[in-house]
Order: structure tokens, then C-alpha cells, then sequence
């Protein structure tokens, strides 16, 4: 159950950053005209978001993660309380529009979020998660 519930940490980390990334390589194998339709998307419109934003909240996702992977208790709350804000906040980004590789990596990841927060709470993991800062 460890390995499995750690490989989910792991994977959701780099999807994150596979994720977060894609806005800057999607000219590589989308047309000019679907380029043009991805920035018709109103992402930021009602809540503007800038480079520290964007950037900071993946900083944030991946120092969680981490402390996911050495069971830090506080690395589990985070966790719940950072994704019921981005999804309460997800209310006010405006119209979205995505690449199918943008849905299908965000699907995957929503699923392997799903899984570690069953884990975290619902399985034997949840025993290994303590009051400790950090690895050790």
C-alpha cells in the first residue's frame, strides 16, 4: 500500500508539472487556428492571475506533494484545504478552454488526487502520517 500510495504522489507531481507546462509547448503540434481557439479561453478574466501566481501555486502543489511522500501530517491538511480552494476558486477563472492532452493529463491527475486522498484518510497509510515537520 506504501509503494502504491507513493508512486500516486510521485505521479500526480510530475503530471502537475507535465500540466502546468503545456501552455508553452502546445505550438508544437497544434495549428495556428486551434492556437487561436485556446486563446479564446477567459481563464483569468474574472480573477486576473500573473507568472508568480501561476508558477507559485504549482511550487505550492509539488512542496505538498513532497511532504505527502514523507507523511508529514500538516503536508495532509494542506493538501485537503489548497484543493477545496482551487476548486471553490476554479468559480471564478472564466470560460476555459483546453488542448485534449490539457484534459486528459488533468483528468488523470484528478483521479490520482482522488486516490491519495482515500488513501490518506481511509487506509493503513493513514497510521503513517504523524504531528512530525518533516522526513525523518
Amino acid at each position: 500500500m506504501e509503494s502504491i500510495f507513493r508512486f500516486l504522489v510521485v505521479a500526480s507531481a510530475l503530471l502537475s508539472m507535465a500540466f502546468w507546462s503545456i501552455p508553452y509547448i502546445d505550438y508544437l503540434w497544434l495549428t495556428y487556428e486551434q492556437m487561436q481557439i485556446l486563446d479564446l479561453g477567459g481563464f483569468g478574466a474574472i480573477i486576473p492571475t500573473y507568472g508568480i501566481t501561476y508558477w507559485g501555486t504549482l511550487v505550492t502543489w509539488l512542496a505538498i506533494s513532497a511532504g505527502l511522500f514523507f507523511y508529514v501530517n500538516a503536508a495532509r491538511t494542506a493538501f485537503i484545504v489548497f484543493m477545496i480552494i482551487n476548486v471553490a476558486l476554479g468559480l471564478f477563472y472564466g470560460i476555459s478552454i483546453m488542448s485534449p492532452l490539457e484534459i486528459l493529463i488533468g483528468s488523470i491527475i484528478a483521479m490520482a488526487d482522488g486516490a491519495i486522498i482515500t488513501m490518506m484518510y481511509l487506509t493503513s497509510i493513514s497510521g503513517k502520517f504523524s504531528e512530525k515537520l518533516g522526513p525523518g
